[in-house]
């Protein structure tokens, strides 16, 4: 047994359990699902665009990519509501949407224990880098009775903010959170970040407590040999972030389960290996505690805690849009759709 699932085990049993499949049904992945969706990726997109289901009809239809939305889907499976058909339950049972399950609930575990070992008495300050609709945070926020707890995610794409709003009334953390549309690049971008946060919430925050990247860093560096923009992003948070805060990180590992998405949807990610991943947290200051992959194997989930480097300020512009009384403004569009969890 590995660490993670050690980890998972020791703070939370089996309730929820995380997910794995059974030798038959992934050999019936490996040979079947992914011949069919690498091979003859036109003929799986027209099967599962079939599919009345809501997974199937973002992914194969309506080509949603990465979405907050796709990833939503993907994590109702326990709701009878939106299993949908047999195809979209077919396709909510795949190795990669498993996976993407595993690394909400390990990184809501994380969240939670990394906020409850934080000294009491202080504003502490979540920032989720690709946030999407702030469900993942807000969940575990709520469920907490510390009330110094406080959420701002930056995702760029515009409709997580009704989204978002929506979750945080739904949690009753609507003094507690809010988004931002844009893009986090460099120090200056997470520092905006922290002002507008001081700013809206009326509370002097002395950094980031935690910050949660999931779904994320597979969209940078796409087309490049090179780590750099991994490097700032991380650079950038760790700089940024109070003595005892953490990092949690997920990393889509190299598998040809995703290839057919390239192919056949214009899905475009950029594959690293948890070694390589791990070096380039190190690299940026972090102290790693855990970095490991879940049980399907096919993402790597990291927790960083922040050591004594320090790195001085990147210059450049903040790419961030100004919030507005109920949101934000969109202010910039991606070349490709950025992802969430």
């Amino acid at each position: 047994m590995n660490s993670l699932v050690q980890f998972w085990n020791e703070k939370r049993g089996v309730d929820p359990p995380l997910e794995a499949d059974s030798p038959i049904r992934r050999l019936l992945n490996t040979y079947v699902v992914a011949t069919l969706m690498n091979v003859f990726p036109r003929v799986a997109t027209k099967i599962f665009a079939r599919s009345r289901g809501e997974l199937a009809r973002l992914v194969f239809s309506e080509r949603e990519g990465g979405s907050f939305r796709v990833l939503r889907a993907m994590y109702r499976f326990d709701d009878a509501r939106h299993r949908g058909d047999l195809l979209n339950r077919l396709l909510m049972q795949s190795p990669a949407v498993k996976a993407a399950r595993n690394r909400r609930k390990i990184a809501q575990r994380m969240l939670r224990d990394r906020l409850n070992a934080l000294p009491p008495g202080s504003p502490k300050l979540v920032l989720a880098v690709g946030g999407g609709d702030g469900s993942l945070e807000s969940e575990v926020i709520a469920d907490l009775a510390d009330r110094e707890i406080y959420y701002c995610g930056v995702d760029r794409d515009g409709r997580a903010v009704a989204e978002n709003r929506r979750v945080l009334q739904e949690h009753d953390l609507q003094k507690r959170g809010f988004t931002l549309v844009g893009n986090i690049v460099r120090r200056r971008d997470v520092e905006d970040v922290l002002a507008r946060a001081s700013e809206r919430f009326s509370v002097a925050f002395d950094g980031v407590s935690v910050a949660v990247c999931q779904g994320i860093i597979e969209y940078l560096d796409i087309g490049s040999d090179t780590n750099d923009a991994l490097a700032a992003l991380l650079t950038a948070i760790f700089d940024c972030t109070r003595a005892e805060g953490s990092l949690i990180i997920s990393q889509t590992d190299f598998h040809d389960r995703v290839r057919f998405l390239e192919r056949g949807l214009s899905w475009y990610m950029r594959l690293r290996g948890s070694d390589e991943v791990a070096r380039e947290i190190e690299k940026a200051g972090w102290r790693i505690s855990m970095c490991e992959q879940e049980p399907m194997k096919l993402i790597t989930m990291c927790l960083a805690a922040k050591s004594e480097v320090r790195h001085a300020p990147l210059e450049g512009e903040s790419p961030l849009g100004r919030p507005h009384a109920t949101g934000q403004v969109p202010s910039s569009t991606s070349r490709r759709r950025a992802p969430t969890r």
